[in-house]
């Protein structure tokens, strides 16, 4: 189930009111009202929607992951490779900051 909160979110991020996302979605008013008061489910096709048009992240709509209060997109992923390549780097620099603090302990030794 999806928590409204995100639906909610969705709506305030993207300036449309539930009417909005209610016709979006091919809903009655009545149907949308009971959705955004938790007491109805979205149907499968109208979650589909969501995510399609919006590029929504599916495990974030259904809340596995990140912030109800920030949507979290398709887009925003970042690939196995990429992620390598920046830890990577990040293990680079804790050398190289590694090795700074060596050679500032041996000049104050050398004082």
């Amino acid at each position: 189930m999806i928590d409204n909160k995100r639906i909610l979110t969705i709506l305030r991020t993207h300036h449309l009111s539930q009417t909005a996302l209610g016709k979006m979605f091919k809903l009655s008013h009545s149907k949308m009202s009971k959705v955004m008061a938790g007491e109805q489910t979205l149907p499968a096709n109208a979650v589909g929607t969501l995510i399609q048009e919006f590029d929504i992240h599916p495990k974030w709509l259904f809340g596995f992951i990140g912030d109800p209060d920030e949507v979290m997109y398709l887009k925003d992923l970042v690939s196995k490779a990429e992620l390598e390549k920046r830890d990577k780097e990040i293990q680079e620099l804790r050398y190289e900051l590694g090795e700074a603090y060596k050679q500032l302990a041996e000049e104050r030794k050398g004082k």
